[in-house]
């Protein structure tokens, strides 16, 4: 049996508003929450968490919206206050706030709206001159569905993160596999899919040492990334990177397909346990076996639930949700 997989939302697909995987996420949640409770104390009577209500929050989002905030940030607004409420159990998730059923609220900026509905090979059809500018860049994150601050240095480390001279390695399958330092701190390995591995192999192959000599621990990587030679600097914010990390995964998740899984991952799921003495919604946890053999569909792609977890790992997500913004159909 493989390990307990306990960060898939609600029947794989519904956010997950209890938990918080990110250092950086808690923060920008903690900033918003401290922000939507000074408008409380200073425009509302409400001085007790039980008296916030969706329609108070949904009157919040709209005061933002007619103070000119952007899209983004009203959106972030909304996850935030998702977690504060739905994760303390005082909401249901059926009262979540979605800003998109929010009359009048911005919409996100024509970049945005432009590249986000493009393919990969779209994208670079239309952007040749871009393409070949950055072109090695490009291909790495198509190949090991790196984020961009995983693939270029400059970010954090002194400088010398991202994939490079002591970051590449060869799995027994003899595959290039880059490890990589993700959100919170969690190292993971990212395999180069199969039908770019020649080229990452011409290319820097000669940087790989055997899987063995990979970091345990976040220790050990810190350590080893000191003498690190990363292959990229930072470049430019104009390509947009998520839409090769969706390249990858659509590629890797129909490699992975190709395998045999078996055995069970067990995954945390919640279900409704009535209501508490104030009238709230009670959930309680309970252990889900899923068999890695079993066909499942996450966006316009079907597969076994094997490959979807092992893409999920690759990706560094470890949560079958969250695998939708990369297989989606408008990509």
């Amino acid at each position: 049996m493989r390990r307990a997989d306990q960060k898939a939302g609600k029947g794989g697909k519904m956010a997950d508003y209890r938990h918080i995987y990110s250092d950086n996420s808690y923060k920008d949640h903690w900033a918003r929450a401290q922000k939507f409770a000074h408008y409380l104390r200073t425009y509302t009577s409400i001085r007790k968490f039980d008296e916030i209500t969706p329609e108070v929050a949904l009157e919040y989002l709209k005061v933002q919206r007619d103070a000119g905030y952007s899209a983004s940030t009203i959106g972030a607004d909304a996850l935030a206050i998702n977690h504060l409420m739905i994760g303390s159990g005082r909401w249901a998730e059926n009262q979540r706030l979605v800003k998109s059923k929010i009359a009048g609220m911005p919409k996100r900026s024509v970049v945005y709206q432009h590249y986000k509905p493009l393919t990969s090979q779209e994208w670079r059809d239309r952007n040749a001159e871009l393409y070949a500018k950055y072109k090695d860049q490009i291909d790495v994150v198509r190949a090991f569905g790196l984020r961009r601050r995983e693939l270029s240095s400059g970010t954090s480390l002194n400088g010398k993160d991202g994939i490079g001279t002591k970051t590449l390695f060869r799995a027994k399958n003899g595959l290039l596999v880059a490890q990589t330092m993700g959100k919170g701190g969690k190292l993971r390995f990212a395999e180069v899919r199969k039908d770019l591995a020649a080229e990452m192999e011409t290319k820097y192959g000669q940087y790989a040492r055997p899987i063995s000599a990979a970091a345990k621990n976040s220790r050990q990587y810190r350590f080893m990334i000191k003498h690190n030679r990363p292959f990229f600097g930072s470049f430019a914010h104009r390509v947009p990177t998520h839409i090769f990390r969706a390249d990858y995964a659509q590629n890797k998740l129909q490699e992975l397909n190709q395998k045999h899984y078996s055995g069970y991952h067990v995954v945390k799921r919640y279900r409704r346990a009535g209501l508490d003495s104030n009238g709230k919604q009670k959930y309680t946890p309970y252990l889900k076996h899923l068999d890695d053999r079993q066909e499942y569909q996450i966006g316009a792609y079907k597969a076994q639930y094997g490959a979807f977890f092992e893409l999920s790992e690759n990706m560094g997500h470890n949560r079958l949700d969250v695998l939708n913004a990369y297989l989606g159909t408008g990509r």
